[in-house]
């Protein structure tokens, strides 16, 4: 094979090996026939971990680029050919021969559909070839990630993957072991990335012998999942109020659902609505029409997926011309930004005079949501409530802060009697309002 330019590779092939002189050479060769008979520019990278028969030699003598591990671990060897990758598409796949190039074809079609795709053994039509306690454990582990992360994926385990690479390079990786692989299928979907499995067929690996220690991989996926735990019970995880509408916890699920009825019928019949700060949520995607605007792009892109078009910005400085909506909706957000009066004029600023502002915030005056924020903080070990919660507002402040900004409260509701949601509609001649440190909780927190 003779390597192309790298602003002609299409795709990277990833292959982490240690001891496999056996199984390495017809491998390349079937990964070779099977990528010419597509047409796509390719490079074969071998991760070598420290092999001790002839592994390195054969591999360079088929033709593929070998890397010198420079740590150990598989989840190491991965992370390291990321690196060397060039292609825009990067593969994965093991050096023993229990991945068929054969499959090369269905996973390169389904490239369109999704940023990852993985060859899964455990959807419809997959199938495992491995001993009855392996399969065992492999499904309890995966069963353990998809139901305990709330992850829409049958084998988060598989190491036979399809990547874009520009989406590799945003993840921010932390395993170096076997757990690397749900690693990046959890940080990935977190950060809105689209995941597809297409089904395959896993067959026993040709000659040697596994290099799975069972305690330090049983150690390695407990440490990774806790990690993951506390990803996706935060606000960093971008589908994080997506999941909690549908949450099996029923306060969640409650919060989420009663939050929504209000704030979609207080703007139900506005065609020209606004959502800042819109995240995933449910609210933006109950008419099409509406527009989203977030910081995090992770959040976007799962919020995308429901038609409406979504903006990345700041609220602090919304990119819209003065006068552009009916209504502007704001929904726990202003507790996550530090005082700051620009939020409030740009809020203002876009919304059209004797339009409604519709504003939800949680109620620091009030007892429950205080001892509910420190509960559920201590138990489920979230960074998005008593530390991310740095602005904190009182009911009748806010609202005398709001007055002086020209609003005049219509409605006023609670989800379970602690998160505040205000109706209001804008003046069409406000007054000089007040220093927005009035609106704060009673002790100025």
């Amino acid at each position: 094979m003779t390597a192309a330019p790298a602003s002609q590779l299409a795709l990277s092939v990833i292959i982490p090996a240690l001891d496999e002189a056996d199984n390495i050479a017809p491998l390349l060769r079937g990964i070779a026939r099977e990528l010419d008979s597509l047409g796509v520019a390719f490079e074969l990278i071998l991760v070598d971990g420290g092999s001790r028969d002839a592994t390195v030699e054969v591999a360079a003598k088929a033709g593929a680029s070998v890397h010198r591990q420079t740590a150990p671990g598989y989840g190491q060897a991965l992370r390291e050919g990321f690196d060397a990758a060039r292609g825009e598409y990067v593969m994965t796949l093991d050096a023993d021969g229990s991945h068929s190039p054969d499959f090369f074809a269905g996973m390169w079609s389904a490239r369109q559909q999704a940023d990852v795709v993985i060859a899964s053994r455990y959807v419809a039509g997959g199938a495992a070839e491995m001993p009855s306690a392996r399969w065992l454990l492999s499904k309890l582990l995966n069963l353990v990630f998809r139901r305990g992360l709330s992850m829409p994926i049958a084998d988060l385990s598989s190491g036979y993957r399809l990547y874009r690479r520009s989406v590799l390079a945003e993840l921010a990786l932390v395993a170096t072991g076997f757990d690397l692989l749900p690693e990046i299928l959890v940080r990935a979907s977190s950060a809105g990335f689209r995941i597809v499995e297409v089904p395959f067929a896993y067959r026993p690996r040709g000659a040697g012998r596994s290099h799975v220690r069972l305690l330090a991989f049983g150690f390695a996926y407990a440490s990774t999942f806790m990690r993951m735990w506390r990803l996706r019970n935060s606000i960093s995880s971008g589908d994080y109020d997506r999941r909690a509408y549908d949450s099996v916890i029923p306060l969640q699920r409650y919060w989420q659902r009663r939050r929504y009825r209000i704030v979609v019928g207080r703007a139900g019949g506005i065609a020209s609505v606004l959502d800042v700060g819109c995240g995933s949520s449910r609210i933006l995607s109950a008419n099409p029409g509406w527009v989203g605007l977030d910081v995090l792009m992770g959040k976007l892109r799962h919020a995308r997926r429901d038609g409406n078009l979504v903006i990345q910005g700041s609220a602090l400085e919304l990119p819209f011309v003065s006068g552009s909506f009916e209504c502007v909706i704001c929904s726990e957000v202003i507790e996550h930004i530090p005082v700051d009066e620009r939020v409030f004029d740009e809020l203002g600023r876009v919304l059209r005079p004797g339009g409604r502002l519709i504003l939800g915030t949680p109620d620091y005056d009030r007892w429950s949501w205080r001892a509910l924020e420190a509960v559920y903080a201590r138990v489920s070990g979230s960074r998005g409530y008593a530390h991310e919660h740095i602005t904190r507002f009182g009911r009748d402040r806010l609202v005398a802060y709001l007055a002086s900004r020209g609003y005049k409260v219509e409605a006023i509701d609670y989800v379970g009697q602690s998160e505040l949601i205000l109706t209001l509609r804008k003046s069409t001649n406000p007054g000089e309002p007040l220093p927005i440190a009035s609106a704060l909780r009673r002790d100025g927190s």
